[in-house]
């Protein structure tokens, strides 16, 4: 058992915080009060400020108890004397009474404030401290409050309720799908073409299909003998049967394509069942196997139709062949090799066009490119013997145009 019990420790520190808070605000306040209603200096009391202050407060008691006494010593009566011929103490007099006694009314303005200010001072702090204390004792958590934080190292379930035991959960779910596969073994043993689930159906689906791909879709090796046995290739039906024999390309009829994606469909059922046996029974496996092998299937058909790789039809064959017919013609007419020279492909090109006059234009009916030129004056040259190929700039050394021809055409 793990705790983590540190949380008592914590808030009782926290409160001997909160509390030496309040009481430096607390004292705070007081010092500011007590600043507030300190009393006035000696000048104010005296009424008197400057150098010649001693002497003005000395004539003042001398006037003071003049008027309590009725007589005057003689040195106060020389002071008195004195004070009366200085004009310069006079004027100090005058204007001490006139400041003074500005300040003695607003500081008696202020004195009749004092006790309503400081009651409400009073007020104010002891509201400030309440609030203080209320926040501390909702911010604090009490002993009873508190709680610890322990984490078993070993789930226990009570009363051996397992619904919720993870590791029961997998162990079931394993058995299970192990007695599955057991059933579905011990059905295709007894009757091994039964389709007891979906899964059953969408695999030899898809072995089919992945198969029949994988083969060469139309160009399997299956095309040839079942077409042969089932077509006459002497009659109009059977044409497209020769051509394959012949090693032609030919559009299947729609008949013959049913009857192949029946048998491929057989094909698939039987490595299904097959592959079934293999995996004891797991059809999730198999299943997985056939669509995988369905989208490597359909790769290589779409590289197979991008790079060209289908047969030619009789049609393109009889084309090819007419082509080059007729530049093995103008190559023995205008073509001159080995006495030296070179020549570029766009000379061939053009001398070519100008031999036959149904390729001079473009036209629906004699279309012919310039790559397609190109392509048989190579194959020319390669069965010259020619040891020199054409350059990546369209140059082929000892081999020229027949100047002379040029001239008599």
């Amino acid at each position: 058992m793990m705790s983590f019990g540190g949380n008592r420790s914590n808030n009782s520190n926290r409160k001997e915080r909160l509390a030496f808070f309040l009481q430096c605000v607390i004292s705070l306040s007081s010092i500011h009060t007590n600043r507030a209603f300190a009393p006035t200096s000696a000048p104010h009391e005296n009424k008197c400020d400057g150098q010649l202050c001693s002497q003005l407060i000395a004539i003042s008691a001398v006037s003071q108890n003049s008027g309590r006494r009725g007589k005057f010593h003689p040195r106060k009566q020389k002071a008195l004397d004195q004070f009366e011929s200085n004009f310069e103490l006079r004027m100090a007099m005058h204007e001490n009474e006139y400041y003074f006694n500005d300040e003695t009314n607003e500081d008696q303005t202020f004195l009749d404030n004092d006790s309503s200010v400081k009651e409400r001072r009073e007020f104010l702090k002891a509201m400030f401290a309440a609030s203080s204390l209320a926040a501390v004792s909702t911010t604090t958590s009490s002993a009873a409050n508190a709680y610890e934080k322990a984490y078993p190292v070993t789930l226990d379930f009570e009363g051996n309720d397992t619904s919720r035991n993870l590791e029961n959960m997998r162990t079931e779910r394993i058995s299970s799908q192990k007695a599955k596969a057991k059933q579905t073994k011990e059905d295709l043993l007894q009757n091994p073409l039964s389709f007891k689930d979906k899964k059953d159906v969408f695999g030899s689906i898809a072995w089919g299909g992945a198969i029949w791909l994988l083969s060469g879709s139309r160009s399997n090796p299956l095309v040839k003998p079942i077409a042969n046995a089932l077509y006459d290739t002497s009659t109009k039906k059977g044409q497209w049967v020769k051509d394959r024999n012949e090693g032609m390309f030919s559009q299947v009829p729609l008949a013959f394509s049913i009857l192949m994606g029946i048998l491929f469909l057989v094909i698939g059922v039987i490595t299904d069942r097959v592959l079934l046996f293999s995996t004891e029974g797991d059809s999730n496996v198999v299943l997985q196997l056939a669509g995988v092998s369905l989208i490597g299937g359909a790769s290589l058909e779409l590289g197979r139709i991008a790079s060209g790789e289908k047969m030619k039809t009789r049609e393109n064959a009889e084309r090819d062949e007419n082509l080059a017919n007729e530049f093995e013609e103008f190559a023995s007419k205008k073509l001159i090799y080995g006495q030296g020279g070179s020549i570029h492909r766009s000379e061939v090109i053009k001398a070519f066009r100008r031999y036959f006059a149904k390729y001079r234009v473009e036209n629906e009916e004699y279309p012919l490119g310039d790559l397609e030129i190109e392509q048989l004056l190579r194959g020319w040259n390669r069965r010259m013997g020619n040891l020199e190929t054409m350059s990546s700039a369209g140059f082929i050394k000892n081999v020229k145009i027949n100047a002379q021809a040029e001239i008599q055409m």
